[in-house]
């Protein structure tokens, strides 16, 4: 009987030292796991603050819209359109002594590059500008004041456009492409050409208008009255004039054409530059946004990470319990 008991409390002990050790290397695992999960929440925050502080810190204050510039190799190769419509001055109204001051200072410095650089390869019909007819022709100083005066144009920036221009108009004009197209210009000879142009012509006919009354048996079958319209007729007409060859175009064409080109160049890359500042002023915004997140989230993950430790520190307490149970036993 006593050595049945014995045998009984023995695997009691046997069995009770296995489940210890399981005990022992179960809380050892969790508190490696708990660590490792720690660790990784710890890092993750330190990710989100930085992260946050960063998105947080920066202010769309900061874009600053990237200025517009056109070279003059941009210009070489603009051409007008065959058609052109004739540009004239416009505006009445006075405005301030300083725009009209500059305006016309800078219309004589345009001017002198017009006919130093490009009217030497006039031809001997074309029409020698006078300064005056130049600058109203391309500048149109009293339309710009008038803007001003509206407030649609800002003088400023039309000053600093306008200077710009005339030293990219100075550069692209000594250009081997400029000079070679000039000289094509000034050593062309028209040639008579016939072009097939679409006319209308007025013809009277006549027909049946079953809704006129105009007539005495206009209630007779068939109801109505004979009229008389007028009708748009098209034909086609041969006109010959004298013309240039294809592709060739006057002094006063390229000049215009550079200067066209130069203004579109720089409304679409003002335009684009005004688009990628208000497009990072956006993203900021959204990262201001994401940061605060950022910093809520991390905030939320070191909470979790105290919770750990919490469970840590109980798992460590447990361990202490049971050496110092071992140790008295």
């Amino acid at each position: 009987m006593e050595l049945a008991e014995e045998e009984g409390a023995s695997v009691r002990v046997r069995i009770g030292s296995a489940f210890d050790k399981v005990e022992s290397i179960y809380l050892r695992a969790l508190r490696v796991i708990i660590l490792i999960i720690a660790t990784t929440l710890v890092l993750f925050a330190t990710w989100l603050c930085i992260s946050g502080l960063w998105g947080v810190a920066r202010s769309p204050d900061s874009v600053v819209e990237a200025p517009a510039k056109v070279e003059a190799a941009e210009l070489t190769s603009a051409e007008l359109p065959d058609r052109t419509e004739a540009m004239t001055p416009n505006g009445k109204r006075d405005a301030n002594a300083v725009y009209r001051k500059f305006y016309a200072d800078f219309g004589r410095r345009y001017f002198n590059i017009y006919k130093s650089l490009f009217e030497p390869y006039r031809q001997p019909d074309d029409k020698k500008l006078t300064q005056n007819e130049f600058v109203d022709a391309y500048l149109k100083p009293e339309a710009r004041v008038e803007a001003i005066t509206d407030g649609a144009l800002d003088f400023s920036v039309d000053k600093t456009d306008l200077e710009r221009l005339n030293l990219t108009m100075n550069e692209a004009a000594t250009l081997p492409q400029t000079v070679e197209r000039l000289q094509k210009y000034k050593k062309a000879k028209r040639v008579q050409t016939t072009r097939k142009v679409q006319r209308f012509r007025t013809e009277s006919r006549r027909g049946w208008d079953s809704y006129s009354m105009a007539c005495a048996s206009w209630y007779e079958s068939p109801i109505g009255c004979p009229v008389t319209r007028s009708v748009q007729v098209p034909y086609t007409e041969n006109v010959k004039a004298m013309e240039l060859p294809k592709g060739t175009q006057s002094h006063a064409q390229i000049f215009r054409a550079f200067q066209d080109k130069y203004f579109q160049l720089l409304k679409e890359r003002r335009d684009h530059n005004a688009k990628a500042a208000q497009d990072e002023r956006e993203g900021i915004l959204e990262a201001n946004v994401a940061g605060k997140v950022s910093l809520f989230t991390a905030l939320q993950v070191l909470g979790g990470f105290l919770v750990l430790m919490f469970f840590f520190l109980l798992i460590a307490i447990e361990r202490h319990q049971r050496r110092i149970a071992v140790v008295t036993d």
